[in-house]
């Protein structure tokens, strides 16, 4: 069982795993870790598995900052979802046209100050509320004066 995370060493495996019935392997899927140009392969040769290539808990920030141009919403939700998400990558989501992905970014908690100001204007009044109540508490840049 200790190699049950090992990595995933070609596109083709982590597609097999993707979609297995085995629950372990699908688990495997969503956990191991790829080496660099398998990732690539995975995103750039087989579009239908983007969404588990983002799902994955190892995806590198290079590969976030592809997918985050994928026309599918789901799969720019999943990148902006992710809890080390980079704050580059999230300012790239604040104009989604999804309002769920721009919600995750008002929430993300990486999300840049520049990005959660931006969407205090925001079209679906929620995203705008969460923006501004973000910002109204927000760590002032300045420290507090010695008294």
């Amino acid at each position: 069982m200790a190699d049950r995370f090992s990595e995933i060493t070609s596109a083709e495996e982590f597609i097999r795993l993707r979609q297995s019935e085995d629950p372990a392997e699908a688990n495997r899927s969503a956990r191991a870790a790829l080496p660099l140009p398998v990732w690539w392969d995975l995103v750039r040769n087989h579009p239908d598995m983007r969404f588990w290539a983002a799902h994955n808990r190892t995806v590198p920030p290079e590969i976030l900052a592809e997918l985050v141009r994928d026309p599918d919403w789901r799969v720019r939700d999943r990148v902006a979802s992710k809890r080390n998400c980079p704050s580059e990558v999230l300012e790239c989501l604040v104009d989604d046209p999804h309002d769920s992905v721009r919600r995750l970014v008002a929430g993300h908690p990486r999300s840049p100050r520049s990005a959660v100001a931006r969407l205090v204007d925001d079209p679906w009044p929620v995203i705008a509320r969460e923006a501004r109540a973000r910002l109204a508490k927000w760590p002032s840049a300045k420290s507090p004066e010695p008294s």
